[in-house]
């Protein structure tokens, strides 16, 4: 299996997935101990990241769903680019199997969390200019028929109120940090727990896992291949395996 080069770009990562900047105003852990403070430490670490740059990228979403459908693929405009209280996610996908289309906006501004908003249309009707905020729940289903939800792509785990370090240890190549990273609630179909591996140097994410309410694994999320442009590696795909109902989604750039 090809290892997680060591310099992939945070521009790259941030237009791939959304990380957030800061922490959600009065959150943290419930506990206090050095595996906890290890572990809020990293993630403070990952949700410091900002692009480097406006980055736009064409590509699409190839999608196995469960049998008996037939698979199939969805094309993606995706950018990441500088707003003028901060910086926003875009994506802009479709048509999908059933002929519609969405965007999505995640907006980052000061010492707010995240704005997450979604509008759809269908056919020939025209596009949106902007979409409504979404709920917790509806941040949580599926995003234009993929294993991927906008929750996915906004990494909500990040702003979790309890992070701990559970140990360090080589996955795929590369020696990571393992984060463990729990909530109290989750709306149906949603997580309670995800472990995440990020890579000591880079604080890029290798691969994470997604529990249920029931503490069986729902998703699990890598990179899955990379190229050098300019003399840096970039990531070209990524892949969301839902683990119980046998559906896989890669997300693949073109360009």
């Amino acid at each position: 299996m090809k290892p997680w080069p060591r310099r992939h770009l945070p521009t790259r990562i941030a237009a791939l997935l959304g990380f957030a900047l800061l922490l959600l105003p009065g959150r943290g852990t419930a506990e206090t101990g050095p595996a906890e403070e290890a572990g809020l430490d990293l993630i403070r670490r990952i949700r410091s990241l900002t692009p480097e740059a406006s980055v736009t990228n064409r590509g699409r979403w190839v999608v196995r769903p469960a049998r008996p459908r037939a698979p199939f693929e969805i094309p993606l405009l995706m950018a990441v680019f500088p707003t003028t209280t901060g910086w926003c996610n875009f994506y802009e996908m479709g048509p999908d199997p059933q002929d519609r289309s969405t965007r999505l906006w995640i907006r980052h501004s000061g010492e707010r969390p995240p704005c997450v908003s979604l509008a759809t249309w269908t056919g020939s009707d025209p596009a949106p200019d902007t979409g409504r905020p979404l709920s917790a729940e509806e941040s949580m289903q599926p995003l234009a028929e993929t294993d991927f939800s906008p929750a996915d792509l906004a990494m909500a785990f990040l702003w979790w109120p309890r992070h701990r370090l559970i140990r360090s240890e080589m996955r795929r190549g590369q020696f990571c940090d393992v984060v463990e990273s729990e909530t109290d609630h989750t709306p149906p179909g949603g997580y309670l727990r995800v472990r995440a591996w990020f890579d000591r140097d880079t604080a890029g994410l290798v691969y994470a896992e997604a529990f249920d309410a029931h503490g069986r694994l729902l998703k699990e999320f890598l990179p899955r291949r990379f190229r050098k442009i300019d003399g840096r590696w970039e990531v070209t795909e990524l892949e969301m395996i839902h683990r119980q109902n046998g559906s896989r989604t890669r997300l693949v750039l073109e360009h």
